[in-house]
This record gives C-alpha cells, sequence and structure tokens, in this order.
C-alpha cells in the first residue's frame, strides 16, 4: 500500500500534528510519501496524489476539502485527520491515531461525497471551479446588499435582495450554509441547497433542489463588484452581465470513515464541542 500524507504546516499545531501522523505511521512499518515543499497545496501534489493508493490529508476543513477535490480527479480515497478547530469532514481526531492499523489492514468505509460544477463568467472568460462545501455570490468591500435572480433550468426560482445567496452540497450543509439559516441535510443524500444570506425579505427562505438541477445565478443591479466564492478559496469577480451556472458534478470526492459512528452522531460531536 501506497500513502501520501499530505499536511498544512503552516501553524505550529499543523507541524506538530504532522510529525504525530508521521510517528504511528513509521512504527505500523509504513512507508509513505511526502510533499517536497512545506507550501499548502505543495507544488507536487497531483503527482504524489496520482502515484498513492490513499491520501491522508491532515489540517482542519480547509484542507481536507482542498486535499478531496484533488484526489477526486484521480479517483483516490482521503482520510483527514483533524489538527484544526471543528473538522466536520475529518475521519480521525489526533487523539485517534491507533485507529490507522484499520486503514493499513483495510478495515474502513467509504464515503462518496458530492461535489459542484461551477461556472463564472468572469472577467478573463467563463471559468470552471469544483466545490465539496459551496459557492457564495456576494458583494466586495462596500456594505451594500446585491440582487440576484435565480433559475432551475429555464424555470425561475426566485430573486434575492441580500448580502449573499450560497448554493452548497449536502456536506457543505454543516458549513456557511448553516450559519445562514439553512437545513442540515444528511451527506448521503444527492440534492443543491440555496440558501440567501441575511436575506431583505422575510419571504426569503433556503431551497432544496434534486440531483439534476442546473442552477444559474445573475447578479441583477449592484453598486459595488460581486464575486462568487468556492470553498472558501478562489474568490472570482463576476463580469459586468454574467452569470454563474451550479450543477452535480459527475465525479465525487471519497473520504475514508474509521469509525462507526452516524452521520447524526458525528455532528452532535462537532456542535458541542466533544472530541471522538
Amino acid at each position: 500500500m501506497n500513502i501520501t500524507v499530505i499536511p498544512n504546516t503552516k501553524t505550529a499545531d499543523g507541524k506538530k500534528a504532522f510529525l504525530q501522523v508521521q510517528q504511528a505511521l513509521s512504527a505500523m512499518n509504513v512507508t509513505v510519501a511526502v510533499p517536497h515543499d512545506e507550501a499548502f497545496p505543495p507544488q507536487d501534489m497531483a503527482e504524489l496524489i496520482k502515484t498513492c493508493d490513499i491520501v491522508i490529508a491532515i489540517g482542519g476543513d480547509g484542507t481536507i476539502i482542498h486535499t478531496a477535490k484533488s484526489a477526486a480527479a484521480f479517483g483516490k480515497p482521503v482520510l483527514g485527520i483533524n489538527s484544526g478547530r471543528l473538522g466536520f469532514t475529518a475521519g480521525l481526531e489526533l487523539s485517534e491515531l491507533s485507529e490507522l492499523n484499520r486503514l493499513i489492514s483495510g478495515d474502513y468505509d467509504i464515503e462518496e461525497r458530492m461535489l459542484l460544477d461551477i461556472l463564472v463568467d468572469g472577467e478573463n472568460g467563463t471559468e470552471q471551479y469544483s466545490a465539496l462545501n459551496e459557492a457564495v455570490i456576494s458583494r466586495g468591500a462596500l456594505s451594500r446588499m446585491i440582487e440576484v435572480s435565480v433559475k432551475n433550468g429555464q424555470k425561475p426560482v426566485s430573486t434575492y435582495q441580500a448580502d449573499g445567496v450560497i448554493v452548497a452540497t449536502p456536506t457543505g450543509s454543516t458549513a456557511y450554509s448553516l450559519s445562514a439559516g439553512g437545513p442540515i441535510v444528511d451527506t448521503a443524500l444527492r440534492c443543491l441547497l440555496l440558501t440567501p444570506v441575511c436575506p431583505h425579505s422575510l419571504h426569503s427562505r433556503p431551497y432544496i433542489f434534486d440531483q439534476n438541477a442546473v442552477l444559474t445565478l445573475t447578479p441583477e443591479r449592484s453598486e459595488s463588484s460581486v464575486f462568487v466564492t468556492v470553498d472558501g478559496e478562489a474568490a472570482i469577480r463576476i463580469a459586468e452581465g454574467g452569470e454563474v451556472r451550479v450543477r452535480r458534478s459527475d465525479t465525487c470526492a471519497k473520504l475514508i470513515k474509521l469509525k462507526q459512528k452516524s452521520f447524526y452522531q458525528v455532528l452532535d460531536d462537532k456542535l458541542t464541542n466533544r472530541k471522538g
């Protein structure tokens, strides 16, 4: 078995966690491949993932999500080890490294998580991005609301006057969408969530669409720049008159599950700050 370890060592906690995982794997006589540089994402990330059987990502949700999306392109499963705060997408905490024995013996499950394909009409043409959590359309630096019309296929859904609009996956339902008042959705489902951020109408409510929905979001009137942010990483300015189109991706992220806890048990542990 070939294992690639992708750590986020930008913090002291991240470096400490990386050493702990390396020591645990070494004690199991497992050979691992690690990046040649300490940047995240590392320059040789794609090559490391391509040539391994399993990827271990060490960090918070941002690190695990970025790694899982990269691994999805090669169909490789990812075990997330949490060295951040909540770690909703993590399969292990640092206090549970003894469970890595199950990874080596093949005693684990793989959860397939839905991804989103996002097409953005940006200032340099149409660009495509991938999201495991969400895409967020929001205003620029000026503190003004935006107006966004939404269609599903050719059918109008609603026009939101709000601080922003979120399109999320079930995985992303426990991220920004949850903070904005969206529902918690079991990650085993396949659907798209549409959640307005601080809407200026009591009638504006979240929607849940089936997995075949193709959502088109069009900023209508705004006195400031409008951006789309993908998984908290890339912020792309939407061209004047441009659109954002979101659909379920044909590929999925594969997250390794070592513990026999249900989605609801994990959620309760994370939201009540219980570890394990």
